[in-house]
């Protein structure tokens, strides 16, 4: 069931229904999850869905399915999305059990509504990892969809982040969302070194994108394929063969390789 993401009037006459007749209610964070049900005066039970809590173990949860109708939120926004709610989801429809949806705002999609970008789809990372390696693994695959790019950033992380897009990817231009519907909504549009200023040691929940033409390959992975492009060039094996060669054996898509043989040719010739 879809729940604000900031601003606690951002809720379906549907959901209000739902949450006020269900006979428990599954949460990320019952602390969060109370401030909304007071807000409407719900008294539905609360349960927590925090994978640390042990309480809540798979037969505990089938038990009470048999008898009861129970709603699945999350902190903010509709779950499913980068939070623990899908493993209950399968259990539950393993078990033959009527699931519906009960939709609500989602951070993703509202904040790629007012991003100014154009195209018929994106693609949604959620949080990064946080190894440097696997997050350059994670966007140079991401980038060979040509759609705009779209993940969560935590505050304590924000920094870090925009740093990493700008010298490891070389982004110029990037949308953030920070604190959406809330009272202190900032919506950006600009260059990453102003968006750094801006955003430095900031509070808040930030969802960034960045589009196709604002995105180069990872620095790591343009070291790593020139030397490959190079020592082609040099050996005499045509552009066609070598790219082919290429992309079978990473995945890669040719055209984003053919544009770094066409520079690596031009640089031998010259």
């Amino acid at each position: 069931m879809g729940t604000p993401i900031g601003n606690l009037e951002d809720l379906t006459f549907r959901a209000l229904k739902i949450l006020s007749e269900t006979n428990y209610i599954f949460s990320e964070d019952t602390r969060v999850s109370n401030k909304l049900l007071n807000n409407y005066k719900i008294q539905t039970k609360l349960i927590s869905i925090y994978k640390p809590n042990q309480k809540l173990n798979t037969e505990y949860f089938i038990d009470l399915l048999e008898n009861n109708d129970i709603a699945f939120i999350t902190d903010a926004g509709t779950p499913g999305v980068s939070d623990p709610v899908a493993e209950f989801v399968k259990l539950a429809r393993n078990d033959n059990h009527k699931i519906i949806t009960i939709p609500g705002v989602s951070a993703v999609t509202s904040a790629f509504s007012v991003s100014g970008i154009e195209s018929k789809g994106f693609n949604f990372l959620g949080f990064l990892p946080k190894s440097e390696t696997q997050k350059i693994k994670t966007l140079n695959k991401a980038i060979e969809t040509f759609m705009p790019i779209v993940i969560f950033e935590s505050p304590r992380r924000i920094k870090r982040t925009l740093e990493f897009l700008k010298f490891e990817f070389r982004i110029k231009k990037i949308f953030i969302g920070k604190e959406l519907t809330k009272m202190y909504e900032t919506v950006f549009y600009g260059n990453i070194e102003d968006a750094l200023k801006e955003f430095n040691n900031e509070k808040g929940e930030f969802v960034i994108i960045f589009t196709p033409e604002e995105i180069n390959f990872s620095k790591s992975l343009i070291e790593k394929y020139d030397k490959i492009l190079i020592e082609g060039y040099k050996k005499g094996i045509k552009g066609k063969s070598l790219l082919n060669l290429i992309s079978d054996l990473s995945g890669t898509n040719k055209s984003l390789l053919y544009d770094r043989w066409l520079q690596i040719k031009k640089n031998h010739e010259n």
